[in-house]
């Protein structure tokens, strides 16, 4: 599917988005030097990602398109094996196709399978160390058994060179199932031996990146607990789980679909459920917190103008979606939600179990692998919530993990197969997904005609403010890496910039990290900003997704006064 929506969508710009500018002029680095070499943006490790990356330039050639060409791969195998894992856990084909596409296809996937971010290597890794443990845990013979747990082991462990968080496999995944194997002290030692030899990995791989120049090293728990971000984390856990909701409406709906034997305990728990949530959202409703739910957060990456925030573009993006729609999403989550407590909270018995061709796993097995996990991966999340750095990509293991178990928990209590409505409401978030990542990319493909037509006409980069991307592009280019405060080493690499004064409606926040821009024009969704429109015209770009005919302008941009 991933391929195939490659095919749909267009997925080609020469231009960064999102943060895989940085994570892209790596690999165009080490496939040129042999060197991986950052530039004072990246703060995931990359490893064995900008192997593959430089793998792709080696054979296409260096351009962003191609290299971004590398993820799909990714993606496709992400696919493949997330399907083999929920057959491994129990789950049906047409349910394990089902709930491998709620994922794949869903607006959050599949524009991160065409980028060269670092999301969809993370979670590939995380599947596959699942599906490991699994098979560890279903294997026939001892030395089987030892294969697959010392596999999960060690792949986990170089897995996580590219995203970090991805080592809570080898940190608590594999531990959880050597617990579940201790009638096997020859599993647990040999397991325990490689768990140890991946925290060895981790060591090594932490020291080396830790003295990596220009490599940016976040910290955990930032400045210390306080009040404020309490309130932070509050808001962020808030939001998360709301869009978390929003993303499992195909399944979750599912749900709110009457239960077979309706008995007095169903029915008293489905009204103080349901009466619950009608008093919640009259609340929220009237002190109009419900559209801070429906509405994500401006740095979520699926929002109602699209697909990832554009910094750098000054004025309003069009939105894309009205808000009606947000609230209807919102009212089916709510009835998929009271539909699934209903069905926990009211002891509907289990329906009689269908061979799916490979062994099941037990509740009980499933939970100890999968919630010491969950909690250490929510864990890890925290602090940056408490700091207001957090993005909605980061849901997409739990979103994978809560598709699991939902589609898991369908199939046991409610129906044998998940319904062709499931297949229909994933339909439509495809195609929402397909629509806003074509607009997405055919938006930067705007920018970069604008940009070309200034520089047509003399004026060269450095004179330009584009998105934030170009701009950050254009600084590693000429100067080698990003003006940024958090880089520690080389000391002394950051260079404090003057305080400057913008006029109203013109934003020039950005230049302080790209020091070598010296702007005399800008691009902007409105003619209005800075000093107006200049001589270059309009360039319009054409998308899927109302309001289909947008214009970006290049606007003049003020001489820079400083403070």
């Amino acid at each position: 599917m991933p391929a195939f929506s490659a095919l749909v969508v267009h997925p080609c710009a020469e231009i960064g988005i999102n943060d895989d500018w940085s994570y892209i002029k790596t690999a165009q680095v080490l496939a040129q030097s042999g060197h991986i070499v950052y530039n004072g943006w990246a703060t995931a490790m990359l490893g064995w990602q900008l192997y593959l990356g430089a793998l792709f330039i080696k054979l296409f050639g260096f351009s962003f398109s191609a290299v971004r060409l590398s993820m799909l791969v990714v993606a496709m195998s992400t696919a493949f094996l997330l399907q083999r894992t929920l057959v491994r856990v129990g789950i049906r084909e047409w349910n394990a196709t089902l709930g491998t596409l709620a994922l794949v296809l869903s607006p959050l996937f599949m524009p991160l399978a065409f980028s060269f971010m670092s999301d969809i290597s993370g979670l590939f890794c995380i599947v596959l160390c699942l599906y490991s443990c699994l098979r560890a845990l279903q294997a026939s013979t001892l030395s089987s058994t030892i294969a697959w747990i010392s596999f999960a082991a060690l792949s986990n462990a170089i897995g996580g060179t590219a995203r970090q968080i991805v080592w809570l496999g080898v940190l608590v995944m594999v531990p959880s199932s050597l617990w579940l194997l201790r009638k096997k002290p020859r599993v647990v030692l040999v397991g325990g031996a490689c768990c140890l030899a991946g925290i060895g990995i981790i060591a090594g791989s932490m020291h080396w990146f830790n003295q990596q120049p220009y490599a940016i090293a976040v910290p955990l728990v930032g400045d210390g607990i306080s009040f404020s971000s309490v309130q932070y984390f509050v808001h962020f856990a808030w939001r998360g789980g709301a869009k978390l909701l929003l993303l499992l409406v195909p399944v979750l709906l599912m749900f709110a679909w009457p239960p077979r034997k309706i008995n007095r305990r169903i029915v008293v728990v489905f009204a103080a459920v349901g009466l619950c949530a009608v008093l919640l959202g009259l609340k929220l409703f009237h002190s109009r917190a419900l559209d801070s739910f429906l509405l994500p957060h401006p740095g979520d990456y699926v929002s109602f103008a699209g697909l990832a925030d554009v910094y750098g573009i000054m004025g309003e993006r069009p939105f894309i979606l009205h808000l009606g729609l947000g609230r209807l999403l919102t009212v089916a989550a709510a009835f998929g939600l009271i539909g699934l407590l209903t069905f926990f909270f009211g002891n509907v018995p289990r329906l009689p179990l269908l061979p799916n061709g490979h062994a099941s796993i037990s509740w009980h097995d499933l939970g100890v692998i999968l919630t010491p996990f969950s909690v250490a991966y929510i864990a890890l999340l925290a602090p940056l919530t408490s700091i207001g750095f957090f993005y909605d990509r980061y849901l997409l293991p739990l979103m994978m993990l809560s598709l699991l178990v939902l589609v898991r928990y369908y199939q046991e209590r409610v129906r044998s197969n998940l319904p062709i409505v499931s297949a229909f409401l994933i339909g439509i978030f495809a195609c929402f997904g397909a629509a806003a990542t074509h607009d997405l990319f055919a938006m930067y493909r705007g920018a970069v005609a604008a940009i070309g037509e200034i520089r047509s006409s003399g004026v060269p980069a450095t004179a330009i403010i584009g998105s934030w991307e170009y701009d950050a592009w254009t600084q590693i280019e000429k100067v080698g890496y990003f003006n940024d405060r958090r880089i520690r080493i080389p000391s002394g690499a950051y260079v404090s910039q003057p305080v400057r004064v913008f006029p109203k409606g013109c934003d020039g926040s950005f230049l302080d990290r790209t020091p070598v821009i010296k702007p005399i024009y800008s691009l902007s969704f409105d003619p209005g900003k800075c000093d107006g429109q200049s001589e270059f015209p309009p360039v319009v770009f054409h998308t899927w997704l109302a309001p289909h005919v947008t214009p970006i302008y290049v606007v003049k941009f003020p001489a820079l006064s400083d403070r």
